[in-house]
């Protein structure tokens, strides 16, 4: 009996991380509807960037807050909890701004795991305690920030043929991967 009930929840456990999905949803909102904290790290981080657009986002299991705004040439995305507490920081990067082992070794994981494949976007991740993500932008300071890179890609094998979420670490190596799930809008896509 109990060997019956290891192997399902081993076939289970395998069923289940083969199948996560990436079923985001993100709206628009407006700045008073966001925490006032939220707000008061945005200031002090970016020095009062005016042109921050906020957004609500859910996944089905998590809720934040999430402020998108330019900085030194690149896009930012700042995550909340909706009690206003930062979360991480999202950079969009080019290919070319990895560093070359990093990228060696995502490039591998791409090649072995997929016939073809196409990056599509980027970013590089920070996160640890609020001061010291305030650190990283305000004073190019990485102390006590553990460094994450998140990669959307296009992926074809024999098995597979999906958009894909892929989160790895500072070294390159795969931590996890969804599938994103595009939604269906009420237009037609040109």
């Amino acid at each position: 009996m109990i060997r019956i009930i290891t192997t399902l929840f081993v076939l289970f456990g395998i069923a289940f991380g083969y199948t996560q999905e990436k079923n985001e949803v993100e709206k628009r909102v407006k700045k008073s509807e966001v925490h006032e904290q939220a707000k008061e790290w945005l200031n002090d981080a970016y020095e009062n960037k005016r042109k921050v657009k906020w957004y609500y986002q859910t996944d089905g299991k998590k809720e934040v807050f999430e402020a998108k705004l330019k900085h030194d040439k690149h896009l930012h995305s700042v995550e909340f909890s909706l009690d206003g507490n930062v979360r991480n920081i999202e950079i969009l990067i080019d290919e070319n701004e990895l560093a070359p082992k990093v990228r060696e070794v995502i490039t591998n994981f791409l090649e072995t795991n997929y016939a073809k494949f196409s990056i599509s976007k980027i970013q590089i991740q920070y996160t640890g305690d609020g001061d010291d993500l305030e650190d990283v932008i305000d004073e190019d300071e990485f102390e006590n920030i553990t460094i994450k890179y998140e990669i959307e890609y296009y992926g074809k094998s024999e098995s597979e043929d999906e958009l894909w979420e892929a989160l790895f670490n500072a070294e390159g190596v795969l931590i996890e991967k969804r599938v994103v799930n595009l939604r269906a809008t009420d237009n037609l896509d040109y």
